[in-house]
């Protein structure tokens, strides 16, 4: 099943919970910052492929979980952001440890989906090249919004936020496929290096 809101809010609400961070703030906080990933990790081809194999029409992509994702340096880049955003306070380092440590638990469990055009059988590694902080944080933003936390801490709330995921997801993060399919009728002698397909789709899940 795709990666769920609510499985994401209630494991950052849990990290808060360990932290003392209680009240109405905590709980907008975390299923702010859940839909928001939510709805946006789940786009197709935030991931691309490199692929090597067997030519064929298509092939199926699936993968092992993704490896990589580390919560203390992705908490490490949030509060840097922080800094840089004059975003300080006694619990921000905690507040941004918390979230970082509830999106770990849930985003360590996602795998890929997708079909690749022209590479039947094979595998490959896919890596988080289209994902954009600037369009994460618009959509955690708006969230916070949807719940009245608004004003400049809310933006910059958004902006590390979205800075330190996409910055791990981005340099950390990789994924190994498996490509399954029908080689074309008439094979090539040996096997082919298809790499980059621009036409491959993946979608996590």
């Amino acid at each position: 099943m795709p990666i769920a809101g609510p499985a994401i809010s209630s494991a950052i609400l849990g990290q808060f919970a360990a932290r003392k961070f209680t009240g109405r703030n905590a709980i907008d906080i975390a299923s702010a910052v859940g839909s928001a990933v939510a709805n946006y990790i789940i786009l197709p081809n935030l991931v691309s492929c490199t692929l090597s194999g067997t030519a064929g029409p298509v092939g199926s992509i699936t993968s092992i979980a993704a490896v990589g994702l580390e919560p203390t340096a992705m908490s490490g880049l949030m509060t840097s952001k922080a800094l840089s955003k004059k975003l300080t306070g006694r619990d921000a380092s905690g507040l941004f440890s918390a979230i970082s440590m509830g999106l770990f638990q849930v985003m360590s469990t996602m795998f890929l989906t997708g079909s690749s055009i022209g590479c039947a059988v094979g595998a490959g590694i896919g890596k988080f090249t289209a994902v954009s902080a600037p369009a994460l944080s618009k959509l955690i933003l708006a969230q916070l919004t949807l719940k009245k936390i608004i004003g400049r801490d809310a933006i910059n709330l958004a902006d590390c936020i979205a800075f330190g995921l996409v910055t791990q997801l981005k340099s950390s993060v990789t994924i190994s496929v498996v490509v399954v399919g029908a080689p074309a009728p008439v094979p090539p002698v040996g096997p082919i290096l298809v790499a980059g397909i621009p036409s491959v789709f993946t979608k996590i899940s």
